[in-house]
């Protein structure tokens, strides 16, 4: 008898869930000294360029001094650990999973502070060339004043359009 889409679905997600517990297991027992032990005051592991980039955009530095994982610090209290498909938490551990966790927040919140500046940026300057649209090109000069600064504002867009890629260190593994 075939299966239903629904039981190959069911079967594939136990499969996943199954190579996720595996490779869990296997990760598990190559971290064995805690993370905040790596990065505290007894271990080789600095904070200290995180400390100062931070400090220039005047957040605090998050502090590692016990193994307590990412759920001890959620401030909204907004997740549900019973919800496990929407909860962040749910393979993360110790202080290592709140450090990992911590990349992937910064990272994303990163890269929607420099959605909303460059929407902010595209908006204006769209609006500075409808300005320039609308004004009184007549004279030979301002005419080419208005072009030669259209020119530049759309430069400016096409550089808006473009993508940035930063490379960071891995820091996630599997089994």
């Amino acid at each position: 008898m075939a299966m239903t889409n629904a039981e190959k679905v069911r079967r594939y997600r136990e499969r996943q869930k199954q190579k996720e517990t595996q490779e869990s297991l296997t990760v598990t027992g190559v971290f064995q000294a805690p993370f905040f032990k790596f990065v505290g005051e007894d271990g080789p592991g600095e904070l200290s360029e995180v400390e100062q980039n931070l400090a220039h955009i005047g957040f605090e530095c998050p502090v590692f001094d016990d193994d307590r994982g990412p759920e001890c610090f959620n401030l909204d209290g907004t997740f549900d650990p019973s919800d496990r498909d929407n909860y962040p938490f749910r393979d993360v551990h110790g202080s290592l999973g709140r450090a990992e966790l911590m990349v992937g927040m910064l990272t994303e919140a990163a890269r929607s502070l420099a959605y909303q500046i460059s929407a902010y940026k595209r908006s204006e300057i769209k609006a500075r060339l409808a300005e320039i649209e609308a004004s009184d090109l007549s004279e030979p000069e301002a005419k080419k004043a208005a072009l030669k600064e259209a020119a530049r504002l759309n430069k400016m867009l096409d550089q808006l359009d473009k993508q940035v890629r930063w490379t960071f260190p891995q820091w996630k593994v599997t089994g």
